[in-house]
């Protein structure tokens, strides 16, 4: 009988040993970075930025560049973002981060940064391409497609101060044309210039 309560007690002292390193793992796992300045990470941003850059530019590499280095890199920036929220230069962070998850065609993930960019910093000074991009994964790769969505975004680039006369009429004509999807809008916009 005192046997078994010994070896009961050394089990139950084995398990919460081995959940304490566990959670400390975990802790550490959290923290990391914890100290890190704001200048270290926008460091460690730009080192991969180039790091991808220099591997695009080899023709031949470029079809080579695992996922996981796009994956590190938005890794970096969400770091920043999450640690400085509202630092203006977590605002580049965002749009960085939609830009890259739109490039692996992670497009639910795209629009939700994007959504977040456009809640958190309202006059980011590319929210034309932004908003751009938001309609045009509304209107190419979200299925099924919504209207209401391609609408609201194409509606808040018109709505933007500064977009040039060309773009606010293409915008505009698009608008006109929404039951199209853009791929037999573009079609239906060939037809038409040649005619004129």
């Amino acid at each position: 009988m005192l046997n078994k309560g010994f070896c009961l007690f050394a089990l139950l002292l084995l398990f919460s040993s081995c959940n304490n390193g566990t959670s400390e793992k975990e802790d550490a796992l959290k923290n990391r970075g914890a100290g890190v300045s704001r200048n270290e990470l926008k460091a460690s941003i730009k080192q991969m930025e180039d790091s991808i850059t220099g591997l695009l530019q080899d023709k031949n590499r470029k079809k080579l560049i695992p996922s996981l280095t796009y994956i590190e890199l938005i890794n970096r920036l969400k770091s920043y973002y999450q640690r400085f929220p509202n630092d203006p230069y977590s605002s580049q962070c965002l749009f960085n981060i939609h830009i890259q998850y739109s490039s692996l065609n992670a497009n639910d993930l795209a629009i939700a940064y994007g959504d977040t960019l456009l809640s958190k910093f309202p006059n980011f000074p590319n929210n034309d391409l932004l908003l751009e991009s938001m309609a045009t994964t509304y209107d190419i790769y979200i299925v099924p497609r919504d209207t209401s969505k391609v609408r609201k975004y194409y509606t808040l680039l018109l709505n933007l101060k500064g977009i040039t006369s060309q773009k606010r009429a293409d915008t505009q004509d698009r608008l006109k044309h929404i039951e199209l999807g853009l791929f037999d809008y573009i079609t239906y916009q060939s037809k038409h210039q040649a005619k004129n």
